[in-house]
């Protein structure tokens, strides 16, 4: 049937609702596909050339699901992984869906300050790390004082080595079959963002979040046979790319990190047919050439989303990729994914080459409005307002924190997004109400920075803002006020105190830091942060 644009008071829906590809559980689904597909190749080493099948998935999993089991982890505990990519690294998040146990993952690239707040938050009772995050772990729990057990990927003298939860169990594996999730509103995993303010906070997806995410089953490979993102299990993209890969019957290419080096070459070499890139990497791709003798014509679909994505760059890449299309969207974490994109037909890919800088059409699913920021009435086409989205796929909520002001009356999710849509009903996204920053797709608070800047004694009041940067999205900056008493304390001082203060080089202010006599306030109390940006970005401070 065809799908009809609806909009009713600027309400905005499309009709008919959307019909799920699936009823089951996601690890139920996984492990279906699986078995089903044992003799096809479903994982590829970038850096080895190594292919793991199906088949040894599914075995490994079983295995490490049975060894979870014995070791006393039940549906109740929280599971971490804290890895890059390597062929093993989902393993465990696999067998954590055949149990119905939770995962929390982190990345091996944070500062420590933020893995402690993460892992404080979930408290979880086993933690899978790589090598490169073991001095993470261990002094993350030790400062937090958390005892779980650590496996490593590889070698290890001190903790429990990964391989150990491979070992045979021939009678358990046969009968081995996942937990049955009668209620598709549990939840599977936290996934950690930012909500609007604040420190990041525990996104608390259920399977009926995540399947709406998935290919319909009459798609098929169709956008090929080799796909690649370079999310680590710490991101959602990363398990919505795993999945879509399992149910489709396709194969990923694993790489443990993005290198602009080997990049146009891995893509040759493995044929790759569909990507996923962070507008870091899609920005880094841009400002470096083309390798001559390269054949991309295998690359069906190049999507890029995360934060804002410019015009400028898809052009570059289309460039690059003539045969290609390049696509970008807009989703939330605590949306479950994407929930505004374009489609593969024709006229949506029409509508993406004549809207390059649109995120894309309203989804089934999904109802949508966007509300003037003062009386928060709906508002029409053309007029910016915050971004609302309605839906069954959306969170249970954030983990043990009161979440109920992350909706408005009326059940819409309050994104912090100021967007708009035109007469053809394609959105764009053109800043951003929330406070949290992005520096090269990670998620920095300004209230952690403005409270280092607010310990110097010269300084009476901090702001932090983001300034938009074509490759690392915000670079933070700091507004200052000086104390009435400061004497003989100047900018570079005050930098030099906050540098050595900070933990994460992600966190330096790169847009500088000004002095101010004074910092308005908005009628409900609150620093005009758009004031400075606005000054600043036109040049007059």
């Amino acid at each position: 049937m065809q799908q009809k644009i609806i909009s009713d008071g600027n309400i905005i829906r499309v009709s008919p609702d959307k019909e799920l590809p699936y009823s089951k559980g996601i690890g139920e689904i996984i492990f279906e596909k699986l078995r089903t597909n044992k003799h096809l190749p479903m994982q590829i080493d970038g850096l080895t050339g190594e292919v793991d099948t199906y088949d040894s998935v599914l075995q490994r999993s079983i295995r490490t699901a049975i060894t979870m089991r014995s070791k006393g982890i039940t549906r109740e505990d929280i599971i971490t992984v804290c890895s890059y990519n390597h062929l093993n690294t989902n393993i465990p998040i696999i067998a954590s869906l055949f149990l119905g146990v939770k995962t929390a993952s982190i990345d091996p690239n944070l500062a420590l300050s933020d893995a402690k707040h993460l892992l404080n938050l979930v408290k979880p009772k086993m933690i899978f790390v790589s090598q490169d995050g073991i001095k993470l772990i261990e002094d993350t729990i030790r400062e937090i004082g958390i005892n779980p057990e650590l496996v490593v990927f590889g070698e290890t003298t001190k903790h429990t080595e990964f391989s150990e939860f491979l070992n045979e169990a021939p009678e358990q594996e046969q009968e081995f079959i996942p937990v049955e999730i009668k209620n598709l509103k549990e939840t599977f995993s936290i996934f950690f963002s930012s909500g609007t303010s604040g420190l990041a906070k525990g996104v608390c997806l259920s399977h009926l979040s995540l399947i709406p995410q998935f290919p319909p089953k009459e798609m098929g490979n169709s956008l090929g046979t080799v796909s690649l993102t370079y999310s680590s299990p710490y991101w959602i993209s990363s398990i919505v790319m795993l999945a879509i890969t399992i149910l489709t019957s396709t194969c990923r290419l694993v790489l443990p990190k993005f290198e602009i080096e080997d990049f146009w070459y891995l893509l040759d070499k493995y044929k790759v047919s569909a990507m996923l890139l962070s507008p870091t990497q899609l920005a880094t791709v841009c400002n470096n050439k083309k390798p001559e003798n390269i054949d991309t014509s295998n690359l069906k679909l190049l999507y890029a989303g995360g934060s804002t994505i410019y015009k400028e760059q898809l052009d570059r890449m289309k460039q690059f990729l003539p045969t290609t299309i390049v696509a970008t969207g807009y989703g939330q974490t605590e949306l479950g994914g994407g929930c505004l994109s374009f489609g593969l037909s024709e006229i949506d890919i029409k509508s993406l080459n004549q809207k390059p800088t649109s995120c894309g059409k309203p989804l089934s699913g999904f109802i949508y409005k966007i509300v003037d920021l003062e009386t928060e009435e709906p508002l029409g086409p053309n007029q910016k307002g915050e971004l609302r989205i309605k839906t069954e796929f959306c969170m249970n909520g954030y983990h043990n924190i009161d979440s109920s002001n992350s909706w408005d009356p009326d059940g819409f999710l309050k994104t912090g997004d100021i967007a708009y849509y035109d007469e053809e009903y394609c959105f764009y996204i053109v800043d951003r109400i929330k406070d949290m920053l992005k520096f090269q797709g990670w998620q920095i608070a300004p209230a952690k920075l403005e409270s280092i800047l607010l310990s110097h004694p010269a300084i009476e009041t901090a702001l932090v803002i983001g300034l938009p940067h074509p490759v690392d999205c915000d670079h933070p900056t700091g507004i200052i006020r000086l104390n009435s008493f400061a004497r003989n304390v100047s900018v570079e001082d005050i930098q030099k105190y906050y540098n050595e203060k900070i933990d994460d080089d992600r966190h330096r202010l790169r847009g500088g830091l000004k002095v101010v006599d004074s910092i308005p306030l908005t009628p409900s109390g609150k620093y005009k942060k758009r004031h400075f940006k606005d000054l600043i970005l036109s040049g007059n401070l």
